[in-house]
């Protein structure tokens, strides 16, 4: 990495102050921001004040979202005994509002495995964990009359369980979950299933929320580069919160605007541009600030987006490890670095999940980070904690104990320099810092996981040579950009090949995180590495020659195909003079 660079990372950092992300937790300690709010408004207000202080160059733009605000819900056991049990209904769940769904309860392990005799069919399933929208639609199809999901401790989590990631369209507007979905706590839970073990249990259950379309706020700011204005980095985070929300997301909130002044203050040493996004509809919009922004901007993001890096949860209390990373392989040896280079620790990442507001990638752009700095595993093990989705694994995420005590701003400062770098590497690097021969190498290993699985049934020979002679045409094509790193941003030969590496993020990704195609957004469902070709472990459950076992050779040879031609597509561009 060039001398300047690394100086010029040294002055961003030292100019981090936490005068400002400490306004920012006070202020939001005293606001509920939900979707749509006026608190939510209030917050937005108060974040513009200060780029309008910062003469920071923004928009505020109000888009319709479709969203759905749990209010309240009743469960109640009716036989053999009268007992009304806590309980909260998740956002999105069918609405019952005083009509009282009625039947026996059932109780169905964490892992959904129902016995043949065991029919769930009209009763009121009991299990375990948090209502996702994966869980929630297996049961559904199941039978069951409503659902009520056991928490992993003695507080409720709010939570999402739609299957529909943003607004609804025509392909997806008739998936919403059609039956009542509620949470318990851990110990009524308990007491539940020892009912039910026991026979008979009868409930009755009422969920209350408000839906429909909202306008809600999104800031939009953007820092001008210098050298190549309209390529851009797109750094965001959520405004919105479930009840105070500090740890998820406050602390982003504050790290944001933190960064927006010091890439402001520091515009004239930025090559390219950063925009910076605070979305609402994260929680009970089902991502829908993210999703309307990726199809206001699909084009326009298509055409010039470097990356998108996302800010959620950072600098909470006992979040020391870095091991719990987020980022797509090509970003991977960049991000470790980074954070190396940012605060001395060594990192670990994973694919991302279909969460966090990853937006984007079905029209095909480099991500990384999605949750910030973490409780290590023996601290977690220690504590007793269960896994949760925020707040650096504080078990505080998504309750009404999310307050300010979950905020460490020493670790908020050290998660700030990690986003700094990042933002900073990216955007004044000559080259694109992402490595695309590790992609091609994650295809290879994908594909051969999936061979062992198909075994004779199916076979991947003609995707994996295309991936394997990909891997060897990238490293040479990323041998001969050596000689350009060292050249401005503005160099004829830069451009081409920055162009060339923006395109392989716009052919590969997509094949690798959708099912849907460009401009389409999967459901908030798993999607595993190469989706189309995913089906490959069914094979095992089938009899050969069958009428399914025919059906899933033909769907295969369709995922391939796609497969094949977007390798096909991306080795011709790599190949092009």
């Amino acid at each position: 990495m060039p001398a300047l660079l690394k100086e010029q990372e040294k002055l961003f950092l030292d100019e981090i102050n936490l005068n400002v992300p400490g306004t920012v937790l006070n202020k939001f300690l005293t606001l509920i921001r939900e979707s749509g709010s006026v608190d939510e408004k209030l917050a937005v207000d108060f974040l513009i004040s200060y780029l309008e202080e910062w003469q920071v160059t923004y928009k505020v733009h109000e888009p319709e979202l479709y969203v759905s605000i749990p209010k309240r819900a009743y469960l109640k056991t009716t036989s053999p005994f009268a007992k009304k049990f806590n309980a909260k209904t998740p956002a999105f769940s069918a609405i019952t509002g005083h009509q009282t769904v009625s039947g026996e309860l059932s109780y169905v392990a964490t892992d959904f495995v129902v016995e043949e005799e065991q029919n769930i069919s009209k009763k009121i399933v009991l299990t375990e964990g948090y209502p996702t929208p994966e869980k929630v639609q297996q049961l559904t199809v199941l039978g069951a009359r409503a659902l009520v999901f056991i928490n992993p401790g003695e507080t409720i989590h709010e939570g999402i369980c739609t299957p529909i990631w943003g607004a609804p369209d025509l392909d997806n507007y008739n998936t919403e979950p059609p039956i009542a979905v509620l949470a318990v706590n851990k110990s009524d839970g308990e007491e539940l299933k020892e009912w039910v073990a026991k026979g008979n249990v009868t409930a009755d259950c009422q969920t209350h929320l408000e839906q429909g379309w909202k306008a809600c706020p999104i800031v939009d700011a953007f820092i001008e580069g210098t050298e190549e204005p309209d390529k851009y980095v797109l750094l965001h985070g959520h405004l919105d919160s479930w009840h105070e929300g500090i740890g998820d997301n406050a602390t982003g909130n504050a790290a944001l605007l933190e960064m927006i002044r010091i890439f402001q203050k520091n515009k004239d040493k930025l090559k390219r541009s950063i925009r910076v996004a605070i979305w609402t509809g994260h929680s009970t919009g089902s991502y829908g600030g993210s999703t309307w922004f990726a199809d206001q901007f699909g084009l326009e993001i298509e055409q010039n987006c470097i990356a998108q890096i996302n800010c959620k949860s950072p600098g909470c209390r006992w979040a020391t490890s870095y091991e719990c990373m987020t980022w797509t392989s090509e970003a991977e040896d960049f991000c470790k670095e980074v954070i190396k280079d940012a605060v001395g620790q060594k990192s670990k990442g994973s694919r991302p999940l279909r969460t966090g507001d990853y937006s984007f990638n079905n029209i095909g752009v480099t991500s990384y980070f999605m949750l910030s700095s973490t409780i290590p595993e023996v601290a977690l093990q220690k504590k007793g904690y269960y896994s949760v989705g925020g707040c650096g694994g504080n078990i505080e995420w998504h309750t009404e104990q999310d307050l300010m005590h979950v905020a460490d701003l020493d670790i908020l400062t050290k998660d700030i320099k990690v986003y700094l770098v990042g933002v900073l590497r990216a955007v004044n690097s000559s080259i694109h810092p992402f490595n695309f021969a590790a992609t091609a190498k994650e295809f290879k290993d994908t594909l051969q996981f999936y061979q062992r699985q198909a075994g004779k049934h199916f076979d991947f020979g003609l995707s994996m040579q295309e991936a394997d002679n990909l891997e060897q045409e990238l490293l040479m094509f990323y041998k001969g950009m050596e000689r350009l790193r060292e050249l401005p941003a503005t160099a004829s030969e830069v451009q081409r090949a920055n162009a060339k590496l923006r395109k392989l993020a716009r052919i590969l990704i997509p094949i690798n995180f959708s099912r849907m195609g460009k401009y389409r957004h999967d459901p908030a469902l798993n999607v595993p590495a190469l989706p189309d070709l995913a089906p490959a472990g069914e094979f095992e459950q089938l009899q050969e020659g069958s009428h399914e076992h025919t059906v899933l050779k033909t769907h295969l040879k369709r995922g391939e195909n796609r497969v094949a031609s977007a390798i096909r597509e991306a080795r011709e561009l790599v190949n092009r003079p």
